[in-house]
């Protein structure tokens, strides 16, 4: 049994530039060093506006830090509230694509 993901089977037929960029907040902003931190919170608003979709895995302390607000209502801003989609952590979810 083989599984393929869209962009997978977009990628074997030879359609590169179809393949997502993903940004994980967690990871590409970094979460110590303040400096750093200011400048990945800098840039946020480009990588949101060419952003299609945003999914925001929701905990209790999503919105505790102002950059995730930030984040939150400048993609709100530049996209239909459809284009976000919202996962509590609390809520068991299975998806199959």
């Amino acid at each position: 049994l083989v599984v393929f993901f869209r962009y997978d089977l977009l990628s074997l037929l030879g359609c590169h530039s179809c393949s997502p960029t993903v940004f994980l907040d967690k990871t590409c902003i970094h979460q110590v060093d303040r400096h750093l931190q200011q400048e990945g919170i800098r840039k946020l608003g480009a990588f949101l506006r060419s952003s299609s979709h945003m999914v925001v895995i929701y905990t209790d302390v999503y919105l505790t830090k102002l950059w995730t607000v930030y984040e939150v209502a400048c993609f709100l801003y530049l996209h239909p509230t459809s284009c976000m989609t919202v996962i509590p952590t609390f809520l068991p979810m299975c998806c199959l694509c």
